[in-house]
C-alpha cells in the first residue's frame, strides 16, 4: 500500500486535489527566527510547532481522522528580540496582511478549518487580526493554538518555571534535537514588568541575552513529557472540532 504523506509540500498538485476533498482541516505552523539565547537556536519557535503538529497528525490518523500540515511560516513579528544579531523581524501590519492572504488562499481551495499553530508570543495579536479578516469574508473558521500559553497549567507541572528560551522550551528543543542545544551557555532568570513598555532596544532589558527565565533545569525527559501532553491535548481539541 502507497501511503501518500500528508506533509502539503510533498504533494503533487493531483495528489493535493484529492487530499484537500478528503481532510477534515489543515495545521498552519507559525513561528519566528529570533535570538533564544545562547544556547538555543534561532528556528526554535518552529521546531516547536512543526514537531507538535507532526505528532498530532499522527494521533488524529489513528483515530481515523485525516488533517494536512501545511509549510511553515518561519518569519513572525519580533520587535522586541530584534536588538540581538539573527532575529529578522517583520513589522507587524505587514505580517498580518501576509497571514491573511496565506488564509484567504487555503480558503480559497475550500477548507472549512484551519488550525494556526503558533509557537512565537509577538505572532498572538496579528495572528488574530488577521484570522478575522478572513473569517468576515469567507466561510472558514480558524483556530488559533499558542502551545505553550494555551496548556501552561499543564506544562507548569512539568517545569518549574516558563518563560522565553527558558526551561520549558529548552526542554522541548532537547527532546527535539539535542544536538542544536549547548546548555553549557543556558543560563538566565526570570524579569517581569508590572506594565507593558514600548521603548527601542527594550529587549536588552527584558530579555538579557534573549533569554528571559532560568534554562537550567532543563532536560529532554521534560521536553517529550511537554510535547506528548500538549500534542494529545490538541489532539482531543481538534477530535471534537473535525
Amino acid at each position: 500500500m502507497i501511503v501518500i504523506p500528508m506533509k502539503m509540500e510533498e504533494l503533487t498538485w493531483e495528489d493535493f486535489e484529492k487530499i484537500k476533498t478528503r481532510v477534515k482541516g489543515l495545521i498552519l505552523p507559525v513561528g519566528s527566527v529570533e535570538a533564544h539565547g545562547k544556547h538555543l537556536p534561532l528556528g526554535t519557535d518552529v521546531f516547536a510547532p512543526l514537531e507538535i503538529s507532526r505528532r498530532v497528525e499522527e494521533k488524529l490518523k489513528d483515530r481515523g481522522i485525516d488533517i494536512l500540515i501545511a509549510p511553515p511560516i518561519w518569519y513572525g513579528h519580533s520587535f522586541v528580540l530584534n536588538v540581538y544579531p539573527g532575529t529578522i523581524n517583520v513589522k507587524s501590519g505587514t505580517f498580518q496582511k501576509y497571514v491573511q492572504e496565506i488564509l484567504e488562499e487555503f480558503a480559497k481551495e475550500g477548507f472549512e478549518k484551519v488550525i494556526i499553530l503558533n509557537g512565537h508570543g509577538g505572532n498572538i495579536y496579528p495572528l488574530i487580526g488577521a484570522a478575522e479578516e478572513v473569517v468576515e469574508k469567507y466561510d472558514v473558521e480558524v483556530v488559533l493554538i499558542n502551545w505553550w500559553m494555551d496548556f501552561k497549567e499543564e506544562i507548569s507541572r512539568i517545569c518549574s518555571s516558563q518563560g522565553h528560551a527558558g526551561e520549558d522550551e529548552t526542554s522541548v528543543i532537547l527532546a527535539i534535537n539535542p544536538e542544536l542545544v549547548k546548555m553549557e551557555k543556558a543560563i538566565g532568570e526570570r524579569r517581569t514588568r508590572p506594565v507593558r513598555i514600548i521603548k527601542k532596544d527594550i529587549g536588552l532589558d527584558i530579555f538579557p541575552n534573549g533569554v528571559n527565565d532560568n534554562p537550567h533545569n532543563a532536560t529532554a525527559e521534560k521536553g517529550e513529557e511537554i510535547l506528548e501532553v500538549v500534542s494529545e491535548k490538541i489532539t482531543n481539541i481538534l477530535v471534537e472540532l473535525l
